[in-house]
């Protein structure tokens, strides 16, 4: 599994954005929304001690063949052209910063329009958008596990970190309750704050408790988990409408990690919150 340290400790809170099911190339797909959410990124966010970022999940290009569903006919560019377009849009979150050593993408990891494609061609579109942004250091096109190091609140000298997994996801998952199972069941054998996935093109967010124990201390803590499936960049049409299917949504998740401090004993603690 892909471990990914991602360094934002000259802040104490940040904001997480999902791109995924962008399907650039498909003649649905919304390019001014993806323009918008990243411009979104590129600007900081209010508060000196907050940042922006963003992490890329699966199916930023259409990549249909000959082989695979879809008409290679209604693409309206070719998949070279399709890497190419995501390169040059997303470039500007790439780059390192002062503020942003590794830049403003967290982790990337392929979707099945990226990643499947390999049988046929011999090539992952998704592992050639990151060598062209740099960041092939933090691409998996299974999942990426990462360790957000932040400041801690009011100890410039300290830090603490939150895991994040995110994987694209498969399965058709026609319902809001079989999505849900879906991302749910990542937490079997994963233990992670936030899990994010895509794939199902509308946005969620719901969270879930464990146990964790302590051995060393004989103690026993409540952990929370937080869920998040990301939206997608596409206008209705095609097979979902004639399938008679919702439309996708295009709101964006946003992911709000922020500490702050609770009870008598003024406890540090860390919250995640997600804005539809």
């Amino acid at each position: 599994m892909l471990k990914i340290v991602f360094d934002l400790t000259q802040f104490e809170e940040v904001e997480i954005v999902p791109i995924a099911d962008v399907h650039v190339g498909s003649p649905l797909c919304d390019l001014q929304s993806l323009h918008d959410t990243i411009s979104y990124v590129a600007k900081e966010p209010d508060g000196p001690r907050r940042a922006r970022i963003c992490l890329l999940n699966g199916d930023l290009t259409e990549s249909v063949t000959r082989k695979s569903v879809g008409n290679i006919f209604d693409m309206t560019m070719t998949p070279q052209i399709q890497v190419a377009t995501m390169i040059e849009m997303l470039k500007p979150l790439a780059q390192p910063s002062e503020k942003y050593p590794q830049g403003k993408i967290l982790s990337y990891c392929g979707g099945n329009h990226d990643v499947d494609r390999y049988k046929d061609t011999g090539i992952t579109s998704a592992e050639s958008i990151a060598v062209g942004l740099g960041v092939e250091d933090r691409y998996s096109s299974d999942g990426c596990y990462s360790f957000i190091e932040l400041q801690k609140l009011q100890s410039p000298k300290e830090k603490t970190s939150v895991t994040c997994y995110n994987t694209h996801l498969t399965g058709s998952g026609q319902t809001t309750g079989a999505k849900a199972n879906r991302i749910s069941k990542l937490s079997a054998g994963i233990l992670a704050d936030l899990f994010v996935g895509s794939h199902f093109h509308n946005p969620m967010t719901f969270k879930e408790d464990i146990i964790v124990p302590n051995p060393n201390k004989h103690a026993l803590t409540q952990k929370t988990m937080t869920y998040v499936i990301s939206n997608c960049f596409m206008r209705y049409g095609d097979y979902a409408q004639r399938a008679g299917m919702k439309p996708a949504s295009i709101v964006v998740p946003k992911i709000v990690i922020r500490q702050r401090r609770v009870g008598a004993k003024s406890e540090r603690i860390t919250q995640i919150e997600v804005v539809l």
